[in-house]
């Protein structure tokens, strides 16, 4: 496949070797060849390096970019400037892949020409069990407003940057925002989207995730559930500045859905004095969704809104029993 355009992998990573080398293992003896492999660690503390500089000596493809510790959005930004492909794809480094996860993904794009290309993911815990189906969509090739509209759903299409190939120009002008210490994809994603023309999916689970007992979505703290709701914000923003999304009664209910999720772990997890800015930018900000009817947005998220935008304190205690 040397005649194929240069894919970029880009990995981040931290502190992984537990499992990095299954990680690196898998992209590796990738099917499609022509690849780049950029690994960016985040300061790590263990002995990632040994493993990784023992694949780097043996495979001339892989490139190595050190950090101190920053955060996922400045090691993203960093990945993505080095990279020197026509495509870029991700991959974490707790997760691994199929052998034909870049071949699929690149011939799902040519194919259609499209500009984005998606391949389902197998959703595991650490012992490789399935902990999670993902209900099957047939939605597989759309135009770019549809792509759009069902990423901002989050529901046949999410917004974690793996399990993609994307055309590097699109990174051009859009960074992952470096104030976000996670969630940083949901901040994202919709701005890549929201270039292209013409996305094309499969069903093929071809990606590996592993989800860990100690992971942000099952123990959100309140200053990681703020950064989720910065991230929200920035999606709501561009929703309500956007005429590219249709659907957008769905999508902004889905985003109430999380707003609501991210409040209560807030109010729940702090005192009355604690995080007293953040609760008030909050509160603040779920006036811009005063303006939806009832028959928009459902009777509870409609009920809800008002009740914490104008009595915060009756809504606290009401979630709080």
């Amino acid at each position: 496949m040397n005649n194929h355009p240069l894919i970029s992998v880009i990995i981040l990573c931290y502190n992984a070797e537990r499992t990095l080398e299954r990680c690196l293992a898998s992209i590796v003896h990738q099917s499609y060849d022509n690849l780049e492999i950029i690994l960016v660690d985040d300061g790590s503390t263990d002995n990632s390096s040994v493993i990784y500089e023992g694949f780097r000596d043996k495979d001339s493809r892989i490139k190595i970019f050190k950090q101190d510790n920053s955060g996922v959005s400045k090691a993203r930004n960093i990945g993505v400037k080095a990279s020197a492909g026509d495509y870029v794809c991700f991959v974490d480094s707790d997760d691994w892949v199929e052998p034909d996860y870049c071949s699929e993904l690149y011939q799902l794009l040519t194919e259609e020409k499209a500009d984005i290309a998606i391949i389902e993911a197998s959703y595991e815990d650490e012992n490789g069990n399935v902990v999670f189906y993902k209900p099957i969509s047939q939605e597989t090739v759309m135009d770019g407003q549809r792509a759009l509209s069902l990423l901002l759903e989050d529901e046949v299409i999410q917004s974690h940057p793996w399990g993609k190939l994307y055309k590097t120009l699109f990174f051009k002008n859009v960074n992952f925002p470096e104030n976000l210490k996670c969630f940083e994809d949901y901040s994202t994603l919709f701005k890549i989207f929201d270039q292209a023309t013409k996305v094309v999916r499969s069903n093929k689970k071809l990606y590996h995730y592993i989800q860990h007992a100690d992971s942000l979505s099952h123990n959100l703290s309140p200053t990681t559930a703020y950064y989720f709701y910065l991230a929200i914000m920035d999606v709501t923003r561009f929703l309500q500045n956007s005429s590219a999304a249709d659907h957008k009664a769905a999508i902004t209910k889905n985003i109430i859905r999380k707003l609501l999720m991210v409040l209560k772990r807030i109010l729940r997890q702090t005192t009355e004095k604690e995080m007293k800015t953040e609760k008030e930018n909050m509160r603040k900000s779920f006036k811009s969704f005063l303006k939806y009817s009832i028959k928009e947005i459902g009777l509870e998220y409609f009920f809800y809104v008002r009740l914490y935008y104008y009595y915060p304190n009756i809504y606290t205690r009401l979630i709080s029993k």
